[in-house]
């Protein structure tokens, strides 16, 4: 009987992919219905899609919140349904000659650095009433979008060539491109902006060249195990105490180490836990 497999994968999207659908294929070559990842991918976007499977899906909540970086293409001065090319254009606008790439980024350094405000676009997974966005816009209905703050790190400019421009960000989780192109062209008068082009580049500390497998021929022998992956302090018990940890008991533990934090047993991975009250509390094990 094969075990269960269990790790991380990263895995390069290609375009026209949804995320699901990576996580639909691996399912079938991986042999196990257990998959999920850290944060969706729109299906023309390209780059790191960080896979959980098996019982590390458990620590997907641990990775969701990552700082991301991201490269994209804007086209300004044109608005789709989508904000993006999945759908027609509905609006033009023409592209003043005047500006430059001085212009765009004095407006990036003042509107679109920091804590920021947005409204995710209409076609998202962000749910209303337990019902996905993009599948209620498909349907006709009428729903109110709610803004969200969300925050920029960094952002640079990697080529102008009206009406194009390109950026490199490094965001919070939770933002959204296609709603910054949008907008950015608003923000210099152009009434709006779509992606024409999106790729992950980095998900915290992975980086999508890290990722050069393609999905078709990923085996179990690919999984990185999940210590190699979370960015938690960790610490190492006594052996003996190991089966009070896999088995949720809390014990007497001194550690100057605030929060979660991975637990080892030697050099074996066995959970998260935390300090509660002068004990190690486990929160998640792995047996």
């Amino acid at each position: 009987m094969r075990s269960t497999p269990f790790g991380f994968l990263l895995i390069d999207k290609p375009v026209g992919w949804t995320s699901f659908d990576v996580c639909a294929k691996l399912r079938k070559q991986l042999g196990t219905k257990k998959i999920g990842h850290t944060g969706t991918l729109d299906p023309f976007a390209t780059g790191l899609l960080l896979v959980a499977v098996g019982k590390a899906t458990k620590l997907i909540p641990f990775l969701e919140k990552d700082i991301k970086v991201y490269e994209t293409k804007i086209q300004l001065g044109v608005i789709s349904e989508t904000l993006d090319t999945e759908s027609e254009i509905t609006s033009t606008n023409k592209v003043n000659n005047n500006i430059d790439q001085g212009f765009i980024e004095k407006i990036l350094n003042e509107q679109f650095t920091g804590e920021i405000t947005q409204i995710p676009p209409k076609y998202s997974a962000l749910k209303i009433g337990g019902k996905k966005m993009c599948d209620l816009a498909r349907a006709g209905k009428d729903f109110e979008i709610k803004s969200r703050k969300t925050v920029v790190h960094a952002i640079e400019v990697l080529s102008f060539e009206k009406p194009f421009v390109t950026i490199r960000l490094s965001v919070a989780a939770g933002f959204y491109v296609r709603s910054f192109a949008r907008d950015l062209g608003e923000a210099l008068g152009f009434g709006g902006g779509i992606c024409t082009a999106l790729r992950r580049m980095e998900v915290g500390d992975l980086k999508v060249i890290s990722s050069l497998k393609p999905i078709e021929s990923i085996t179990r022998s690919d999984l990185i195990s999940p210590e190699n992956i979370l960015r938690l302090p960790r610490v190492v018990i006594d052996t003996g105490r190991a089966d009070d940890f896999l088995h949720g008991r809390a014990f007497p533990f001194e550690t100057a180490i605030e929060g979660k934090f991975m637990v080892f047993a030697g050099d074996k991975f066995l959970g998260i836990g935390e300090k509660r009250c002068g004990n190690l509390q486990p929160r998640i094990g792995f047996r």
